[in-house]
């Protein structure tokens, strides 16, 4: 990709801390992006270094001064975080705080969580930086923002709020002794279930689903009053949807489902970077590639399920409902630059809307071309040099 603007040569300027500690400060005229991390010991310092080390390299390309930083580490008086930038390896420096910030951060646990939430929140309120991409809420609010727009709803499975026990048994007897549940705050496949009634055994049930860690589960013979109640306990009070267990399953019984990368560009327009289909391992009851997943070419994996001329008609069928799921999501919840969409076609070729995923990953665009996983890096920092020398007089794309 050819240099859109020069990068300046940096002005380094000392710094020393409160506990006597020189550190380097940095400040370029080239446009400044953050990249949000959460920190951890040992290298590399943090999750996703390798996509983060292109960011920084294709930034530079851009005339955009890309660093990682963690904003737990924001000094208030001066203004300054510790920086992350590769320079044959990972090193790390004071430097002005970014006034615009994408948000790659991966907290490892709960705890993790709370803390980044808590600096990434105090930061913010100053005033002082923005996030290139919009924060989606829970999938709870966001299924009721979709269901208020009839164009959406042939693609929306019948869902429920889990309101307890006697909600989930009234929920088995309406979807044919099958449902799915899923955390409204859940990511990467985590902390889902699926309980089915045995159809040769009265009152006997089966569970599946998938740990907080990640890791897979079968429970086969459970009474079906103990097993609910047990499901009762280990979601305690978090928020869970109910959906009818859809039989989203390839040639083999695998799960699968197709994730769509939208993007805007560096003119702040949407497009579509890629599409892929991902297959779950036979058996599980997710796709997620943190589960053990893995990426394949869509077109081909639609044509061995459905033949070539009706998977190009779910393509583009899949693309319109991508398209206006895009378009409801931001009258409801504000501008973002991208959207990971999922998708799932049920055995009679039925579409499906599953979830949006406002941090979307990059593995998955591998299998849609190397055009698509070198877009899928590039159009981030395309748009945020869009936004950083836009006329302050213009507005929000």
């Amino acid at each position: 990709m050819p240099v859109i603007c020069p990068a300046s040569k940096p002005l380094v300027v000392p710094v020393v801390t409160a506990s006597g500690t020189k550190l380097i400060r940095r400040a370029t005229e080239s446009p400044v992006l953050g990249i949000v991390v959460c920190e951890r010991s040992g290298s590399p310092p943090f999750a996703e270094a390798s996509f983060i080390r292109r960011l920084i390299r294709d930034g530079a390309k851009l005339g955009l001064d890309v660093f990682a930083f963690s904003p737990s580490t924001w000094d208030e008086a001066q203004d300054s975080v510790l920086a992350w930038t590769w320079r044959g390896g990972w090193i790390r420096e004071a430097r002005p705080a970014p006034s615009l910030a994408y948000d790659r951060a991966w907290p490892r646990d709960g705890a993790a969580y709370e803390r980044h939430r808590t600096s990434m929140n105090r930061m913010r309120a100053s005033g002082r930086l923005r996030l290139l991409n919009s924060k989606l809420p829970g999938k709870a609010a966001v299924l009721r923002a979709l269901l208020r727009a009839p164009e959406l709803r042939r693609w929306l499975p019948p869902t429920a709020l889990y309101r307890g026990e006697a909600s989930l048994t009234a929920w088995l007897d309406r979807c044919g002794g099958a449902a799915f549940l899923k955390p409204s705050s859940g990511s990467q496949g985590r902390r889902v279930i699926v309980l089915s009634r045995d159809s040769g055994m009265s009152g006997i049930v089966t569970v599946r689903g998938r740990t907080s860690s990640n890791r897979s589960y079968r429970l086969i013979g459970q009474p079906e009053s103990e097993a609910i109640a047990r499901i009762h306990r280990w979601i305690g009070n978090r928020t869970y949807l109910m959906q009818p267990a859809l039989e989203l399953q390839g040639l083999d019984g695998e799960p699968f489902d197709l994730r769509i990368l939208m993007q805007r560009d560096g003119e702040g327009r949407w497009a579509r970077t890629g599409l892929a289909a991902r297959r779950g391992r036979s058996g599980a009851v997710t796709t997620n590639l943190h589960g053990g997943g893995e990426a394949r070419n869509a077109q081909q994996y639609l044509t061995d399920l459905f033949g070539e001329r009706e998977a190009d008609s779910l393509l583009a069928e899949l693309q319109d409902a991508a398209d206006a799921v895009l378009i409801r999501i931001e009258e409801s919840f504000g501008p973002f630059a991208e959207l990971g969409l999922d998708f799932g076609i049920d055995r009679t070729g039925q579409c499906w809307f599953l979830e949006a995923n406002s941090k979307p990953g990059r593995a998955s665009m591998a299998c849609a071309g190397e055009a698509a996983a070198a877009e899928a890096a590039e159009r981030p920092l395309a748009y945020a040099r869009h936004i950083l020398l836009r006329s302050p007089w213009e507005g929000i794309s």
